[in-house]
């Protein structure tokens, strides 16, 4: 009963963590420029009607597709391996592969902001200034929810596996 509690527990860590990709993760409004792209790389500002087709795709958009690929392909392999017990180690290492690439990004902004902030001009500001920090820690706070609770699910599917 416990393993199904904390898999429902990393079930919503892993939504969480997709629904938070859409958030902004780049933001230069308080610039003075009203420019937001969400994690996924897609515009997002205002004017997106407009602007939408030109500005979209001048961020990085991959870290944020690698967490939103890893979080769901975590919560799958975790809901499979009530049936298959390998893929605990398989949802562990997606849920890995999420909290890393979010910390990642938290850690070194460039990744998300390097080219966009030569092509608006802004080359000068600090990356930092450029990401929207609350977005990233949430980011960083689902995966290691995610990544705690593949792991305590794992370990108890291998432990159960070793009693048999």
């Amino acid at each position: 009963m416990r393993s199904k509690a904390i898999t429902g527990v990393a079930v919503v860590a892993a939504i969480a963590s997709a629904a938070l990709t859409l958030l902004p993760w780049i933001d230069v409004s308080h610039l003075g420029l009203p420019i937001r792209w969400n994690g996924l790389g897609i515009y997002i500002g205002e004017r997106g009607e407009y602007y939408g087709s030109l500005l979209t795709g001048m961020v990085d958009s991959s870290p944020g597709w690698t967490v939103l690929i890893a979080s769901i392909a975590a919560a799958g392999a975790l809901i499979a391996a009530a049936r298959v017990r390998w893929l605990g180690l398989v949802a562990c290492g997606c849920a890995v592969v999420a909290f890393v690439t979010a910390v990642l990004c938290l850690v070194y902004p460039a990744v998300l902001a390097g080219g966009a902030k030569n092509e608006l001009g802004i080359s000068l500001v600090p990356d930092r200034q450029v990401v929207n920090s609350g977005a990233l820690i949430a980011e960083v706070a689902a995966t290691g929810v995610l990544v705690a609770c593949t792991v305590l699910v794992a370990r108890a599917k291998s432990g159960a596996s070793k009693s048999h």
